[in-house]
């Protein structure tokens, strides 16, 4: 699947999400629309199961739906299929050209408890024995062990004697015996009843799920994203997810990346958003009157000091905000709709030196800002930054001249601080502080100091 474009449903006017990696995850708040992208995806092929926009998008006495057209955009080798589905005033329509694919689909509902799940609690009062058994397979059931950090010595599902129409998941560790789906963790169940399906999936499905990380600690969430990238290429299946955790998004490339970003006049569709901009809450806690959009936490960083190198930024920082959005196309997106005053608060935005962007301020320089702060700190003999790291002039400058002998520039802050044992954002700050007092144009800081107080003044 390339690409799903929605108009008239659920307030969504010819929105358009492509999939440009085969796991795919969409990220936004509650309400913008990521279960009605997910659930569109479902119905875009005829399975095993009957998948139908009728049975996601149910017209109500309070929800009337009607004038619904959505756009698919399909790959099969090298053909590429388009097709249409939607819903005047009567029925939904579908197209002949839906392909078959197997499509597998989890929603928030595999949280449940299995005890609340109708028929269940009969089962768990009455069973007395198992009319047959299914083993995950032991790789599976090793992922299983890894992505949980528990190591199950069996893990199998069985249907009890009352309802054969129903399974039971039974893992079994060393420490405790076997629990049954009645007493496992919800985020332990869920894995397990995925794990289940996923071991048996066959090639080039679609597996779609919502909220991939309910009930899943953090490390749960990493294992489990690194599984899902494996299956994928494994089988060739594509994955599509949604989400709310920063584990998840940290565990995915760029390209993954689709965030769904409510403007003032409906929503935009970022890809690539950095994990800190797709999750953050703009309207939680901190209210400061502009917002500044910059590549990375080391474009930060360097922003920040080159404004608090002067008294009047000293105060001024405390009325900014400035968020790592991710590369330079997303800062040029983030450029574009603060311009248009499409966000809903004040906004510039501020490029990396190799990557300007047109009608964007950018660091200072025309490379990336570890090259400018390195090279500039370099042409000066180094100043004052054996005392500012407390190490003999010597052995820091081999670290510093040696770091930058490496191709990646992104990687000498951690080479120094590797050798100095400090973080590399510790190295970064000191560097950034540094290059600030001793190299930094003072009529760039003041001009960029002055364009914050235009847009802080802006009506």
């Amino acid at each position: 699947m390339e690409s799903i474009t929605i108009d008239g449903l659920r307030g969504l006017e010819n929105q358009t999400v492509n999939f440009r990696f085969p796991v795919s995850v969409i990220v936004g708040e509650n309400g913008t629309r990521k279960s009605t992208f997910l659930k569109s995806a479902v119905c875009a092929y005829v399975g095993a199961t009957k998948n139908f926009l009728s049975n996601f998008f149910v017209s109500t006495h309070w929800d009337k739906i009607s004038g619904v057209s959505i756009s698919y955009t399909l790959r099969q080798g090298d053909q590429i299929i388009s097709f249409k589905m939607g819903k005047g005033n009567k029925k939904w329509s579908y197209s002949s050209k839906r392909p078959i694919r197997d499509v597998f689909f989890f929603d928030i509902s595999r949280t449940l408890p299995l005890d609340a799940a109708a028929g269940y609690a009969k089962i768990a009062r009455l069973a007395t024995g198992e009319l047959s058994e299914k083993e995950l397979r032991p790789e599976i059931k090793d992922r299983l062990s890894h992505i949980m950090g528990r190591d199950y010595t069996n893990a199998r599902f069985i249907v009890p004697d009352i309802d054969k129409r129903k399974e039971i998941g039974l893992l079994r560790r060393q420490d405790c015996g076997e629990i049954s789906s009645f007493h496992q963790g919800a985020g332990e169940d869920a894995t397990f009843d995925l794990m289940k399906i996923l071991q048996d999936i066959s090639n080039t499905s679609l597996v779609i799920i919502d909220e991939v990380e309910a009930s899943l600690h953090p490390k749960a969430q990493r294992r489990l994203i690194r599984f899902l990238l494996w299956l994928s290429c494994q089988k060739r299946i594509q994955i599509i997810l949604s989400t709310h955790s920063p584990y998840i998004l940290e565990e995915l490339p760029p390209e993954a990346r689709i965030m769904l970003l409510p403007t003032a006049d409906g929503m935009d569709v970022i890809y690539g958003a950095s994990p800190e901009f797709s999750l953050s809450n703009l309207d939680e806690n901190v209210h400061p009157d502009v917002y500044i959009y910059v590549e990375d936490r080391e474009s930060e960083t360097l922003l920040r000091e080159i404004i608090v190198s002067d008294d009047c930024g000293k105060d001024l920082i405390h009325r900014i905000r400035i968020m790592p959005v991710g590369d330079a196309d997303v800062v040029h997106i983030m450029n574009k709709l603060g311009r248009q005053r499409r966000l809903p608060h004040k906004s510039i935005a501020v490029s990396d030196g190799d990557r300007q962007v047109d009608g964007c301020l950018s660091l200072p320089g025309t490379k990336a800002p570890e090259r400018v702060v390195f090279e500039g700190l370099r042409g000066l003999g180094w100043p004052e930054l054996p005392n500012r790291f407390d190490i003999g002039a010597g052995s820091l400058l081999t670290y510093l001249e040696d770091a930058m002998l490496e191709p990646k520039h992104h990687k000498w802050t951690e080479i120094v601080g590797n050798q100095i044992v400090k973080s590399k954002t510790g190295v970064w700050e000191i560097l950034s502080k540094q290059w600030c007092k001793s190299c930094l144009d003072h009529e760039y800081r003041n001009a960029l100091t002055a364009k914050i107080d235009d847009v802080i003044a802006s009506s």
